[in-house]
């Protein structure tokens, strides 16, 4: 009998610690589509499927997240036919509120392209940390800077977004518009974004704009269709990019979160 009741205690034990870890986990996962794949102002496919999953658990008074990102050519044309198609992303990182307002994050990113040709003299793996700082006021703005052990790359971004609530005034709720802006600098030993060599020292200057319409289905599944534009002034002067400094593509997203 005091065998049963031991094991009804520690049963009970495992449930309720395992009801506390998902409390505090949380799963988030998106299926977008972009006519284009535009990475820092510089296109580096046609239409992609870019479907991705994160998942982050409260820690020390923060948030450490991990996640996978993908980019899949839908047409097969990408980086100027050099063999740069498809791509994964594997992140990871730790989000702190310093304050109520204020929030720093650092982290690591892997970009894995796994069906680089050999030769092309483009990368199979690069290997990124970043450490940034939002703060959650008007314009949300938030600055980030990110450095490539593998491009020699340091890339600096300051970003700004704002969401509108729309459905006070069209009677639909759930329904936003969002938009956001960002400008950067990527400085390099590497030619033309880092993509291509020899080594030489390049930087340049990058922006873009962001609209969405966002309709929330529920407190757990969204979607959104919108418009974005970018510009750089790296003159494409190596090839690398397929398109021109300047772009204007489309994408639709369907994402979810728990």
């Amino acid at each position: 009998m005091k065998k049963a009741i031991a094991t009804i205690a520690i049963a009970g034990a495992a449930t309720a610690a395992s009801a506390d870890f998902l409390s505090d986990l949380s799963i988030a996962g998106t299926f977008d589509y972009e006519s284009q794949y535009v990475f820092r102002s510089a296109k580096l496919a046609y239409e992609s499927f870019q479907p991705s999953v994160d998942f982050g658990y409260s820690v020390l008074g923060g948030d450490a997240y991990f996640g996978i990102w993908t980019n899949q050519p839908i047409t097969g044309l990408s980086h100027a036919g050099n063999g740069f198609a498809n791509e994964i992303d594997f992140y990871l990182g730790y989000a702190y509120p310093v304050t109520d307002i204020f929030t720093v994050d650092a982290g690591f990113t892997y970009y894995w392209y796994p069906e680089t040709i050999a030769g092309s003299g483009l990368p199979g793996q690069t290997r990124e940390i970043f450490l940034g700082g939002s703060a959650d006021v008007l314009l949300s703005p938030a600055l980030y800077v990110y450095y490539d052990f593998d491009l020699e790359q340091v890339v600096v971004e300051l970003s700004i977004g704002y969401s509108l609530d729309l459905g006070e005034y069209v009677g639909a709720e759930g329904l936003s518009f969002d938009t956001g802006a960002y400008l950067g600098f990527v400085d390099t030993e590497d030619g033309s974004a880092g993509l291509t060599t020899p080594k030489v020292k390049n930087g340049y200057t990058y922006g873009g704009i962001t609209a969405d319409l966002v309709y929330a289905l529920n407190e757990n599944v969204s979607s959104s269709i919108g418009v974005r534009w970018s510009v750089n002034n790296d003159g494409d002067s190596a090839g690398v990019n397929i398109g021109s400094e300047s772009q204007v593509w489309f994408g639709a997203t369907l994402g979810f979160a728990y």
